[in-house]
């Protein structure tokens, strides 16, 4: 008996076992159930591995799991998700037979792999101010409580960072502002810091939107300070 890991992308075959048996008569097919060509093929891919080739291969067909052959012995099968296949083929003239059994479903299945749409929102601000203001959107138009990225799908704001130039004494906050709301994330730079740059992130679900809802950059000043040259980046995850 064999036992190895099969992976293979859009589908998983878990754990496969094959049971080689020699005998020149072949068990009686359980199941008369149609088997998908792509099912087919990955089987024959999978006991061409181990030196089955695709012409020697005569049928391939689905054993039901609750009436084994006397060849494959499971204990408490009922209990484990599997699914078995029975390879008839020919080597060297003499009809033989193999086992694929299959720790999945009842039939091999595609399974899918969800995915993260990520976006990244960019603001920026060129010229030099000593107040509290909204910055630009990456189209140059200032944005503001109604003016801003429109989330096209619902989602989550997982990441900001930024980077600008500070004179004077005192700190900047970088906000993120939905529909005109002070969502509570942010950058804090310092005009004491050696390098006036700052980036945070966090997991999704922490601050959601839904499609239609309006982000925008809002930079609030605290004590008496100049700023310029801004470059932001908002991270949305949906």
């Amino acid at each position: 008996m064999l036992v190895k890991i099969k992976m293979r992308k859009g589908m998983i075959f878990a754990i496969g076992m094959i049971f080689l048996v020699t005998a020149g008569v072949f068990a009686q097919s359980i199941s008369s159930s149609d088997i998908s060509g792509e099912i087919s093929n990955y089987i024959k891919g999978f006991v061409n591995e181990e030196g089955i080739k695709e012409e020697q291969i005569k049928n391939i067909t689905q054993i039901d799991p609750n009436n084994l052959p006397e060849e494959v012995d499971i204990k408490k099968i009922e209990k484990n998700n599997i699914g078995i296949y029975q390879v008839n083929y020919a080597d060297n003239k003499t009809d033989k037979k193999v086992f694929v059994v299959t720790f999945s479903s009842n039939e091999l299945k595609k399974t899918e792999k969800e995915t993260n749409n990520i976006q990244l929102l960019h603001f920026g601000y060129n010229e030099n101010s000593s107040d509290s203001s909204y910055i630009d959107t990456a189209t140059g138009v200032r944005s503001s409580e109604d003016i801003g990225y429109v989330m096209l799908r619902p989602g989550s704001i997982t990441g900001l960072s930024t980077s600008m130039k500070i004179g004077g004494d005192g700190k900047v906050n970088i906000k993120i502002i939905k529909n005109g709301q002070d969502t509570g994330f942010s950058n804090t730079i310092s005009s004491s810091d050696s390098k006036k740059k700052d980036y945070d992130i966090q997991s999704e679900g922490v601050i959601s939107y839904e499609a239609g809802d309006v982000i925008s950059v809002y930079v609030e000043v605290s004590g008496d300070i100049n700023w310029s040259d801004v470059v932001t980046i908002v991270e949305t995850t949906s």
